[in-house]
């Protein structure tokens, strides 16, 4: 029984680490690493696993699927590029509005559901969510719906998040609502985001049968929920076509202790500037926008905040509000290169030249131009070596790798019997095979007798014994071959003949 307990482990370990290829596992066995897009899609396979970055990643390319997550993902401080979602992921979960009605929902974002998740030193930059739904449904950068979850370190900049819901009456809702929402960081939910930024547009548009009155939250960290927040600083630039109730805040669009099992969250130290352009189109208007809570259902504690927000409601119910200020935007395209050794990422920036309008796109990842490999130390005398590649621009070291010295040399035949003027080849390697100099250099102790050509070639020049040695460059390691050369019998004769017996 043990050892079928045993290969059942080999095997689950075998099947887990093949998941994630040569980064699986690399460093730390609790942790896989991710270096590309690949592996990033590749959480969805163990959600409840421990992931970190190994470097920048650029979804370029990919319209990403939104996951849930229950582990812990560590970024190291890298950042994910041009993050683009078009729908919502698999995962549901319920959400409530103000009157404690339960919504079954829909979540975009890089995340579709987190849950007892922790979110670590991770930046997205470039972000472009743009869903639509007939259910009701929630988006944010990192998750639609967040629930005993931390993310802290965090930062989403550059980024528009959309989301249109499109929902019709349903038989078995007599209040005839639908709840949907947009947070710069989460959509719904509860849980702890300290020292995290924000940079987002938020667009809310409502297309919902005119039958219904959307519940309709925005915020720019949470769009409704019971979230802790600490040390956040929040840039909002907010769009809001409502044709039921708004709550919008720059914080958070409505506070509401959904679990009465968990505390009331605290907001502490946060800073909120930007606006909220929004109408709210309904004849029961409540109209909740402010600069930090939209509602509160609850009253979180707060202190040590900040803010300069713009409260901007609008009558004009036929308006479409979004950024773009033109019905016939004209752009004009710059391209600004990455710049290695500071961090700054390149990118193509869009700006209208009839209403100004300015927006970045197509994030490039800072990149070094390596050059050619500088070895800083040899590997000699049995002691490891270095070498580097430098970037050609401003010089900082991109690579390294280990020189590994030769500690042996294997010779093919230690002992050969020649006759004179014969040739043969012999052959060694060092040891290790992966050492960093390969060369053998080969020598002899008599030349008379045999010499030897750094090919390996040996050429029986005399008669007598003599030793042929194959070494490493550095000498440190060597091997020997010991030649006897005679003579055949007629050259034996050619020798009697010549020179008679006296001579020999």
């Amino acid at each position: 029984m043990k050892k079928n307990h045993i290969a059942a482990l080999l095997l689950c370990m075998i099947m887990i680490s093949g998941v994630f290829g040569a980064h699986a596992f690399a460093d730390d066995p609790e942790y896989y690493h991710i270096g590309n897009a690949e592996d990033l899609k590749k959480i969805a396979d163990i959600p409840g696993a421990h992931y970190e970055l190994d470097c920048d990643i650029d979804m370029s390319g990919n319209d990403w699927e939104p996951i849930a997550f229950s582990g812990t993902l560590i970024g190291n401080g890298h950042t994910i590029y041009n993050l683009k979602v078009t729908s919502f992921g698999k995962d549901r979960a319920d959400t409530l509005d103000g009157n404690a009605k339960v919504y079954d929902s829909v979540f975009a974002g890089l995340f579709s559901v987190l849950k007892g998740a922790k979110i670590q030193d991770l930046n997205l930059r470039g972000v472009d969510i743009d869903v639509s739904s007939e259910i009701h449904c929630f988006a944010g950068g990192f998750a639609g719906y967040m629930k005993d979850t931390v993310i802290s370190g965090c930062s989403i900049t550059d980024a528009r998040i959309s989301i249109t819901p499109r929902c019709q009456p349903e038989a078995d809702n007599p209040r005839k609502s639908c709840n949907s929402g947009v947070g710069g960081i989460a959509g719904f939910g509860s849980g702890t985001i300290e020292n995290c930024t924000v940079d987002a547009i938020l667009i809310f548009r409502d297309e919902c049968s005119s039958k219904l009155k959307v519940e309709e939250f925005m915020g720019g960290a949470v769009s409704d929920g019971n979230p802790t927040l600490k040390n956040c600083s929040i840039s909002i630039d907010g769009y809001c076509e409502c044709r039921g109730y708004c709550h919008n805040g720059g914080l958070v669009g409505m506070y509401y202790q959904y679990d009465k099992s968990e505390e009331v969250g605290t907001i502490t130290d946060c800073s909120v500037s930007g606006m909220i352009t929004f109408f709210e189109d309904n004849r029961d208007r409540r109209a909740y926008c402010e600069a930090y809570i939209g509602e509160r259902m609850n009253w979180p504690k707060m202190s040590g905040c900040s803010q300069k927000f713009t409260r901007n409601e609008t009558k004009n119910y036929k308006a479409h509000l979004s950024p773009e200020k033109c019905g016939e935007p004209y752009y004009t395209e710059e391209i600004t290169a990455p710049v290695c050794g500071t961090g700054s990422c390149g990118y193509t920036q869009y700006t209208c030249k009839v209403c100004g309008y300015s927006f970045k796109t197509a994030f490039t990842v800072p990149a070094h131009t390596p050059g050619e490999w500088v070895t800083v130390k040899e590997a000699r005398n049995g002691a490891s070596g270095l070498r580097q590649k430098s970037c050609t621009v401003c010089g900082k070291v991109t690579e390294e790798e280990t020189l590994i010295p030769v500690m042996d040399v294997e010779i093919e035949r230690k002992a050969l019997d020649l006759n004179y003027k014969d040739e043969t080849m012999l052959s060694a390697s060092v040891v290790p095979k992966d050492a960093a100099d390969q060369t053998i250099v080969w020598t002899s102790s008599d030349e008379k007798v045999a010499s030897v050509g750094q090919d390996g070639i040996v050429r029986a020049t005399g008669r007598g014994t003599a030793t042929i040695t194959a070494s490493s460059s550095d000498g440190y390691a060597k091997n020997h071959c010991e030649v006897k050369v005679g003579y055949t019998f007629g050259q034996w004769l050619i020798k009697i003949i010549l020179f008679g017996w006296i001579w020999y």
